[in-house]
């Protein structure tokens, strides 16, 4: 199987380091890797960019997929998959999520909390013929990895720890575990995961507020240590993925009559940390 891997920073690392001697893997980077047109097209691309990178990523997709390739995102927040989708059409785009910590030093070594774990699927049910094979390799690379029949629940349930976690980091300055410990700040996080679970509920994927607080709760223990990459964003002066998680939510809601202040007011508040 020849699988692209679109995005080179701390999160294609990672999908390399499952893949590599498993897949013919194709690394496509704009500043490492730049794609010059003449590598044989591939089965699969995962795309593995920031969410600013998405349009660009979508583009690269297209030209490098075969007639019967799809592409898949395990990129945070929301819109990504429309994106692909787009570019590519709804029979060959697919969305998913990836949980790991990771970052990359300043030898661009890869410092990462462990394998990570994948969920990935076809919305609406859509098959991809060798989607299970992506996924066995990624396994038997060392990943956690599952294919759900409906990968949108997945897709939500990642959106409530990234919205509450990611942006009171970086405006704190704190790791996940020392956000869990500063009370009041963790209170704002769970009002965060309330409204997220709403805003999902309202799009027709039922998350239980109370368990949307147990959730990023338990996330933040487990990856206590973890500097997100908002946080890391924020401190290296980049764009940060705040409109595809918090705007994102705050504009969902909005279109479902559901009102989400508190990420309204991160993605405020984070834009503004951003352009300081």
């Amino acid at each position: 199987m020849r699988v692209a891997i679109i995005g080179y920073g701390a999160i294609g690392h990672v999908v390399e380091r499952a893949l590599v001697g498993r897949a013919e893997l194709l690394i496509i980077d704009r500043t490492r890797a730049p794609l010059d047109g003449g590598d044989p097209r591939v089965d699969a691309a995962i795309v593995c960019v920031k969410t600013p990178g998405t349009a660009w990523a979508a583009d690269v997709a297209k030209r490098v997929l075969k007639s019967d390739g799809y592409v898949v995102t395990i990129q945070n927040g929301l819109g990504n998959y429309e994106v692909l989708r787009n570019a590519v059409g709804p029979k060959r785009a697919a969305v998913g999520v990836i949980y790991v910590g990771a970052s990359l030093d300043q030898n661009g070594e890869l410092k990462a909390t462990g394998p990570g774990r994948i969920e990935l699927g076809g919305p609406g049910g859509t098959g991809f013929h060798d989607l299970e094979e992506l996924a066995n390799l990624l396994a038997d690379g060392g990943m956690t990895v599952n294919v759900p029949p409906d990968p949108w629940p997945v897709v939500w349930r990642k959106v409530v720890t990234n919205a509450a976690v990611n942006p009171l980091t970086a405006l704190i300055r704190r790791t996940n575990a020392e956000l869990l410990a500063d009370a009041p700040a963790s209170r704002v996080a769970d009002g965060i995961a309330r409204e997220v679970a709403r805003v999902a509920t309202a799009t027709g994927v039922p998350i239980d507020e109370d368990e949307a607080v147990k959730q990023w709760r338990a996330m933040a223990a487990l990856t206590g240590a973890n500097r997100s990459s908002m946080l890391q964003d924020v401190e290296a002066g980049r764009p940060t993925e705040i409109d595809a998680i918090s705007g994102a939510v705050a504009r969902e809601g909005e279109r479902h009559g559901v009102a989400a202040p508190l990420n309204q007011a991160m993605t405020l508040l984070v834009a503004s940390l951003a352009r300081a």
